[in-house]
């Protein structure tokens, strides 16, 4: 232990030379070195040592050289190294740093994080093509890469059931495979040997018959299993997609979705559809059923079936009418949706006596399906809003204080849903505004309140700030917000300050004139979890695996009245604001379609009205209401121009107040 971290300690300030020579050196006990409990520290340590050299085009040959010795050891005893509890992390290493993954991005393909799992799942950007590596590894070792994994595999080849079911093993053939999209070769080649599939049939391309198919679902039952299961789907070719869903699959959806491991496979299933015909397919088996995955607690089934057909743009109505009726009774009908959609869990625990929670915490896939829900239409989601206007204001007061229930209030309040609608909610939080914005999250939901208000609710919104504005100073984000609605210019100078916002809406309108139509329909292209004003604070990414849950569509009267209430909802995707993929890369301004999915594709997840989850770039991003608020001054200072420009880092927007905190938790199984 205790020369362990010496060794560490030289390896981290070692020359290029002196690194490589050491693992040259080593290269023989390596393996017993990577499965020890201290030495798989110190081989690890090199390893990420060599990684930091990777940009120096010189030293290429002699990094290529080492770690070509080390793959040739590893590979003779790749079962135990798999299988180690050290071994195993170490291996990882050692397949990002010959793919060539930077440093800064090790975590994604070394370690499965379910938040960044759910997360991906319910964006609802275009999918991409299966052979599309979104990420570009210039500094790889190709050639040593692909070696390393057919070598190990062709070792391994005897074992792979035990692998398979085996926790560290399992973690080391997802990373492979994660890094080996983008070469959809090597990677069918690596999935049908996981899958037990025999070589006559991967020559015929008749990948899977019904021995494969019991062994696959036997996969269902165990946890690690599962997990492989999931990123086998999530990164197969489509030629292999499409068997999986239709052999394996197809007919018994509902029975998979009901089970503890295997809803997560089927959320991976629905998240990798790459076109309507394969989510019709899902539809067909799962639409009728939400009610059914409710009351089993499988919600994240649902929610990946809501983000999958808004990203494929189909099923919409049938989507809203089928939870609306899940969710609620015909005698509470529509005003109940939106409160027990905010409570799933207690609600189907309880059905028959169920009362709003005075101090409960609201459920989260709830919240996020509800997230996705705004993002549609207003004539699809007739019910939603009248029952989110619907409610008493210390429901909406006790949602808007609740981490998941304020972005829910955010998406309403950037919708389009009336003024008039928004309005509703809004008035039923004054005299809470200064309580709210005291709270690092909800104050999130009194900024986009204060934008959608009118004149005499902004004053209102403002004046309550003030009261409470030595005290929010002193906060994290106050300094943001207090500054963001002026609420100094509002003290000191109250009808100036009038005439500014009143200016600055003037500006809004002109902005939204000119270029609203265009991008209110792209909207709808964006990832659920993304805010239709993109802001300059983007939200963190927090989620994790979640049971599944929501409901069965109304057929009887109350779907038929629901229809009647809203014959809007009768209206074609293609007046409702739905363009179709080629459309709307024109009105981003793509050149093309490469590359609009290029740039969709940097894009991960969270903003700051959905649940999204977004890839930082560095590069501060100003929304419209803030270019409006600029547009609205004859002239700029330095500073501003320079703060409209000025890159921001992830640590600086959390110290400013403009980063929210995560209110996703860990899915069980």
């Amino acid at each position: 232990m205790i020369i362990s971290h010496t060794l560490q300690n030289l390896l981290q300030g070692c020359e290029l030379d002196q690194l490589c020579g050491f693992l040259q050196n080593c290269a023989k006990e390596f393996p017993a070195i990577a499965m020890d409990k201290f030495g798989s520290h110190v081989a690890e340590t090199a390893l990420k040592s060599v990684a930091t050299h990777l940009q120096d085009e010189g030293s290429y040959s002699y990094i290529e050289e080492t770690l070509t010795k080390l793959c040739q050891v590893v590979v003779l005893d790749a079962v135990s190294v798999m299988c180690s509890r050290y071994g195993s992390h170490v291996l990882r290493s050692l397949l990002c740093l010959c793919k060539g993954v930077p440093l800064d991005s090790l975590e994604e393909f070394h370690v499965t994080k379910s938040s960044a799992v759910l997360a991906e799942r319910l964006n609802c950007r275009p999918a991409q093509p299966s052979g599309n590596n979104s990420k570009n590894f210039q500094h790889g070792f190709a050639v040593t890469f692909k070696y390393l994994i057919r070598e190990m595999l062709n070792h391994a080849k005897d074992e792979i059931a035990t692998l398979r079911v085996n926790k560290y093993s399992s973690l080391v053939l997802q990373s492979a495979l994660k890094l080996l999209v983008g070469d959809d070769q090597e990677l069918l080649h690596a999935i049908l040997i996981l899958l037990g599939c025999y070589e006559e049939n991967i020559a015929q391309e008749n990948f899977i018959d019904s021995a494969r198919k019991q062994e696959i679902m036997a996969l269902l039952e165990d946890t690690s299993c599962s997990h492989l299961l999931e990123v086998i789907i999530e990164v197969a070719p489509q030629i292999l997609y499409n068997e999986l869903l239709t052999k394996v699959f197809k007919g018994s959806l509902l029975q998979i979705s009901s089970h503890r491991c295997g809803n997560f496979v089927v959320q991976a299933l629905v998240s990798s559809t790459k076109t309507s015909d394969q989510m019709d397919l899902i539809w067909e088996e799962l639409g009728p059923k939400f009610k059914e995955l409710l009351e089993v607690g499988k919600a994240g089934v649902i929610a990946s079936i809501l983000a999958a057909c808004q990203r494929l743009q189909t099923h919409a109505h049938e989507c809203c009418q089928a939870l609306a009726s899940a969710v609620s009774s015909d005698s509470e009908y529509p005003s109940c949706i939106i409160p027990h959609m905010l409570f799933l869990e207690s609600y189907f625990r309880d059905k028959s006596c169920w009362k709003w929670p005075l101090d409960g915490k609201m459920h989260v896939l709830g919240c996020l399906m509800l997230q996705t829900i705004f993002r549609y239409p207003s004539q699809l989601i007739g019910p939603y809003i009248s029952s989110i206007t619907s409610m008493e204001a210390e429901h909406i007061f006790q949602t808007a204080k609740d981490a998941g229930g304020a972005r829910v209030l955010e998406v309403f309040l950037c919708s389009d849903a009336t003024a008039k609608q928004k309005l509703k909610v809004i008035t039923r939080l004054q005299d809470h505004y200064g309580e709210l914005a005291m709270n690092p999250s909800s104050s999130f939901t009194v900024e986009k309140c204060f934008n959608a208000s009118s004149m005499s609710l902004k004053e209102a919104i403002a004046g309550e700030l003030h009261v409470v504005q030595a005290e929010l100073s002193k906060t994290k984000h106050g300094p943001y917000l207090l500054k963001k609605l002026d609420i100094d210019g509002f003290a000191k100078r109250p009808e100036q300050w009038k005439l500014h916002q009143a200016s600055k809406e003037s500006a809004y309108k002109e902005f939204q004139a000119t270029f609203g139509s265009s991008s209110k329909s792209n909207e709808q292209n964006v990832p659920v979890h993304q805010s239709s004003q993109e802001s300059s604070r983007k939200r963190h990414k927090g989620h994790g695996k979640m049971d599944d849950n929501i409901g069965h569509g109304r057929i009887s009267n109350a779907g038929a009245s629901s229809s009647a209430e809203y014959p809007g909802l009768e209206i074609s995707m293609a007046k409702l604001g739905f363009p179709g993929h080629k459309q709307g890369f024109k009105r981003k301004g793509y050149s093309d379609e490469n590359d609009a999915k290029e740039t969709l594709s940097k894009k991960f997840i969270r903003n700051s009205i959905e649940t999204s989850f977004v890839r930082k770039s560095g590069k501060r991003k100003s929304s419209a209401t803030e270019l409006a608020d600029l547009a609205g001054k004859e002239t700029l200072s330095a500073r501003e121009v320079q703060e409209l420009f000025k890159p921001t880092t992830k640590t600086e927007r959390q110290q400013s107040g403009m980063e929210r905190t995560p209110f996703l938790k860990k899915q069980k199984r």
